[in-house]
């Protein structure tokens, strides 16, 4: 027997550098750390050895893994055979027993003690004495078990986050039946963003006019009750709309747990806050404009916000501004007032997904997740969304709006 000194190499993510890979590689090193792990083997060749791992090693996936380990695994497989050839198996006892048997000389765990049952073990028995930190805040254990086997956990920060929260309404998803779960939240976002795109282009055909999601031929305060000059239809339409965000986020968060009902509550307390939050916003220069506006309640888009939620990730508007334009208003005008609002969205969302990314809590979760919708939602430029009005007001404004939206939400939606 000889002992080989092996470099596994991770990449730090793919989501900011093409590809991935683990192996042994120089011209690979700005972009990937070395783990120095002994596996022991009577290889004598590079092929014998990567043959050796194929057969022998094993990929443990964590059942809460999300969608930031599974790019990285699955990068890695696809430029090296002998990962993509290695046997995979669930973070069951099964598999702890077999790596504790020595049955693999390598052992990958993917997912950190929160999401991945053999991580979790692994740390409380002192399998690992080396941990690093790598670019794009992924976190890599390694250690050597007393029967010779090398074990490696890799996980985003949240896999080692013990207040972090987990998605746990994807895994009712009935996506599941047909990808990996964590794959689930990203197709749902876009199977809703297609619906609600079909949405706007089937009120169109049908009704052979830009209808602007009902908004036309209709006037600020028609058919609303007022109630000592306040407009109560409005009031019951934010917390309708605020409800329904606050069912969806803690579907998405909780699933059918025990603390699915305190957090609606909580959550709906959080959205209403928020929506109020963005609609000030929007009034401030919709009164120096003089401009009119009116919260309307969307029967069709809080359905879809519902329907999103169970697929695996809540998506959609649960409101539309009903607004009077008196002529002569510029369009920077109207474009601004729109535009100001998605921005204060998008700003808390970065707040407080950092809060967050610091210091792990519910309500940090709750409140980016839902101003990262609004942002994300209404600065889309399809039917009486702000999105619309900013593009015609100016696509460079708007182009520069979403693409920084965009990707925040991406970024705190999918990698936190």
């Amino acid at each position: 027997m000889m002992k080989y000194l092996f470099f596994i190499f991770l990449l730090l993510s793919p989501l900011f550098a093409a590809g991935g890979a683990i192996g042994i590689d120089a011209n690979a090193s700005a972009v990937m750390i070395g783990i120095y792990a002994q596996v022991e083997t009577n290889a004598t060749t590079q092929a014998e050895y990567e043959a050796f791992l194929a057969n022998n090693s094993l990929i443990v996936l964590g059942s809460g893994m999300d969608i930031s380990e599974r790019i990285i695994l699955d990068g890695a497989k696809s430029q090296n055979a002998w990962l993509a050839n290695a046997r995979e198996g669930n973070d069951s006892t099964a598999s702890r027993t077999a790596i504790l048997g020595g049955r693999h000389p390598l052992a990958l765990l993917i997912g950190g003690p929160e999401q991945n049952n053999v991580t979790a073990y692994g740390i409380t028995h002192g399998w690992f004495n080396d941990t690093r930190t790598i670019e794009g805040g992924f976190i890599v254990k390694s250690g050597k078990l007393p029967g010779g086997a090398v074990v490696v956990a890799i996980s985003d920060k949240m896999g080692f986050e013990p207040g972090a929260v987990k998605n746990e309404g994807a895994k009712y998803s009935p996506l599941n039946a047909i990808m990996s779960p964590e794959y689930v939240p990203v197709a749902a976002t876009g199977i809703s963003l297609i619906m609600l795109i079909l949405i706007n282009v089937g009120r169109t055909v049908f009704e052979f006019k830009a209808l602007d999601l009902g908004r036309k031929g209709k006037k600020v305060g028609e058919g609303a009750t007022m109630y000592r000059g306040y407009n109560m239809t409005e009031a019951l339409a934010i917390i309708g709309a605020s409800a329904v965000l606050g069912v969806s986020i803690s579907w998405q968060y909780f699933g059918p747990s025990g603390d699915f009902v305190f957090w609606v509550f909580v959550n709906t307390i959080i959205c209403l806050l928020g929506a109020i939050l963005h609609e000030v916003t929007h009034r401030i220069f919709a009164h120096y404009f003089n401009i009119k506006m009116e919260y309307r309640f969307w029967t069709a888009g809080s359905a879809l916000t519902l329907i999103s939620s169970y697929l695996g990730n809540a998506f959609s508007i649960q409101a539309f501004i009903l607004e009077e334009i008196p002529q002569g208003v510029p369009k920077w005008k109207v474009g601004l007032m729109k535009l100001s609002a998605p921005l204060v969205s998008a700003f808390v969302m970065i707040i407080f997904a950092f809060l967050y990314y610091q210091s792990p809590n519910p309500v940090f979760k709750t409140v980016y997740s839902t101003s990262a919708l609004w942002a994300i939602a209404e600065i889309l430029p399809f039917g009486s969304l702000d999105g619309k009005d900013i593009r015609d007001w100016s696509h460079t404004i708007w182009f520069a709006a979403f693409s920084f939206i965009g990707m925040t939400y991406l970024a705190v939606t999918f990698l936190i």
